[in-house]
């Protein structure tokens, strides 16, 4: 009986003790509360998103805060082709007009992106030496040599993560984790487009894309 008394005792004390904690505010769906200061370079999710149907511009995201080339204002730059569409044109970036809309026009198909003026071509990584290695178009490749896994897929370094309808968006390399698509630093037209390390795109505010 001791025993047992004893075991109540503590309970008791415990339950006393926890009465006097104020209990921890719950979060649904892991949202932070209103005035918790949120990561905004964190990668968006994109799984689930639809992805666009036809031909679509990629833009880079721009959104109120950036700083780009000491300018606050609102940039329009799309991804286009350098010259014409052909196999062994690099990508670049461009002022998003009219004029240059046939460049500037893709197609998302699996996880590859193709101009629409030809879309036996893939825009490919060709190294990571920095824009010395700008992506090209080249002809897509199928990844039959995986041993059972991604077969049907095409190769990696023609693979990214996926292009969504709406929203902002990464383009996240296949053959190499923790690098994205983006330009040098701060944007200006005529810079060719390149895998560099998320963390540095990030930082300079020219990681995310979206279509347009």
């Amino acid at each position: 009986m001791p025993i047992h008394s004893n075991i109540f005792t503590t309970t008791n004390t415990n339950t006393n003790n926890n009465q006097s904690v104020p209990p921890r505010p719950s979060y649904t769906n892991n949202r932070p509360p209103p005035n918790q200061v949120v990561n905004n370079n964190k990668p968006p999710n994109n799984i689930n998103k639809p992805k666009p149907s036809g031909g679509f511009r990629i833009r880079l995201h721009w959104q109120r805060g950036y700083n780009w080339q000491n300018s606050r204002t609102e940039k329009f730059y799309c991804m286009q082709c350098r010259g014409s569409c052909k196999s062994g044109s690099s990508i670049e970036i461009n002022t998003c007009k009219g004029g240059n809309y046939i460049r500037q026009k893709f197609l998302a198909i699996g996880h590859t992106i193709r101009p629409a003026s030809n879309p036996s071509l893939c825009i490919t990584v060709t190294g990571y030496n920095g824009k010395s290695s700008p992506t090209r178009l080249q002809y897509c490749k199928r990844n039959n040599n995986s041993g059972g896994r991604g077969q049907g897929r095409y190769a990696s370094n023609q693979s990214f993560s996926e292009v969504s309808a709406s929203g902002k968006f990464e383009l996240l390399t296949d053959d190499r984790s923790g690098r994205c698509l983006s330009q040098h630093h701060h944007p200006k037209p005529g810079e060719v487009v390149y895998p560099e390390k998320c963390e540095k795109t990030r930082r300079y505010d020219t990681t995310y894309w979206r279509t347009w």
